[in-house]
């Protein structure tokens, strides 16, 4: 049933009394074909009361159906425009509900309505727990036109971040924007600030318990430095989860720069503490595969100098490293995940080894080898 929300130039005009019959009798394509033929100056509280039960009544009718479809999501859309029902809570709220009831229809047409949820938005983008849902259609629907950042933005500096936060999905494309602003900032920059600017003090813990996660068990390349600076920027990076982070970083493919200094410095601050190279060690244990990338390093004088500083000030890692290669080429020990040492052949292989490794060791993987 098509519905005309104003009226025509050659249709009768309608008063407040009409209006008020057409009420009572739930008259609702015809009540709002008239509605506006008042005067501005006429369309008193009683008009404004009309015009909201009349709409909320039309909204009831819509939700009954059991699919939305589009004629009627285009009406209350139509109907939001008017001033005196923008500020109705319970319109408003009923024409989320059309309206993410549509766009799960919608979205699985051939030509998907990303401009209908774009418009939708715009017109009003301040509720926190519509853009949760919008952000939630965008981020699992395959090809999405529409990024759901600009959605998560408004709800996660919402004071509701602290349950939004704790959903996967959400901190997922949290952790995505972050590591885009860290790779723009660099160490350098003030990511307290970016944090602060971004999300909502009450979803903190929630990003801090991701970040400790993602720090000994990385999704992704950036995930450990990124997580290091989301701590670190907070004094949250402790001194056992420096000697880690720093240590590793050495160990996979570090950058010239200034966490290159930190971290060589903090290698050889280790050398000097062995407790704490213990509590470095059975962290790096649990990591599957091990950190190696530097030992098949193209750079060789960086390759030279690292593994010379792991001989000197934790050759307990190349210890433990070289026995579990030597444990997975002869057979022994349990690798359900494969080998955890994948660069141990580059670095067995290497003139640093004799230098930098036991002879035993050398020897015992050119035997297993051999098998």
């Amino acid at each position: 049933m098509a519905l005309l929300l104003s009226g025509s130039t050659f249709a009768a005009t309608y008063g407040l009394a009409d209006l008020e019959i057409l009420s009572q009798e739930n008259s609702q394509e015809e009540f709002f074909k008239h509605a506006l033929d008042l005067r501005p100056s006429e369309r008193n509280e009683a008009w404004k009361t009309m015009v909201s039960k009349m709409a909320v009544a039309l909204e009831n009718r819509v939700l009954k159906e059991s699919q939305i479809k589009e004629e009627d999501y285009r009406k209350i859309e139509e109907l939001y425009d008017w001033p005196s029902l923008r500020p109705d809570d319970v319109f408003r709220l009923k024409r989320q509900q059309i309206a993410l009831g549509y766009f799960k229809v919608c979205l699985k047409k051939e030509k998907p309505c990303w401009d209908d949820i774009k418009n939708f938005w715009e017109k009003d983008p301040t509720d926190p727990e519509m853009a949760l849902h919008l952000a939630e259609l965008v981020e699992t629907h395959p090809g999405a036109a529409l990024a759901p950042w600009p959605f998560l933005e408004v709800a996660l500096k919402s004071s509701l971040s602290e349950f939004y936060c704790k959903k996967p999905f959400v901190m997922n494309v949290l952790w995505d924007k972050f590591t885009i602003d860290y790779i723009r900032m660099g160490p350098a920059g003030d990511f307290l600030k970016k944090i602060d600017q971004t999300v909502h003090p009450d979803c903190i813990p929630s990003l801090n318990a991701e970040a400790l996660s993602r720090l000994y068990h990385p999704q992704k390349l950036d995930d450990r430095e990124v997580a290091f600076e989301i701590l670190d920027s907070q004094s949250k990076a402790d001194q056992k989860i420096k000697d880690f982070f720093f240590t590793v970083y050495l160990l996979e493919k570090p950058s010239q720069g200034e966490l290159f200094n930190y971290s060589w410095s903090r290698l050889k601050e280790l050398g000097g503490a062995e407790v704490r190279r213990e509590v470095v060690l059975e962290n790096i244990k649990k990591l599957d595969p091990l950190p190696d990338d530097i030992f098949s390093s193209l750079d060789v004088q960086k390759r030279r100098a690292v593994v010379n500083l792991l001989k000197d000030n934790f050759p307990e890692y190349l210890d433990f490293y070289t026995q579990q290669c030597i444990l997975f080429f002869g057979g022994k020990g349990s690798f359900p995940e494969g080998n955890p040492t994948v660069h141990c052949q580059d670095l067995m292989s290497s003139d640093l080894a004799p230098s930098v490794l036991p002879a035993d060791k050398i020897r015992q993987y050119k035997e297993v080898k051999k098998i």
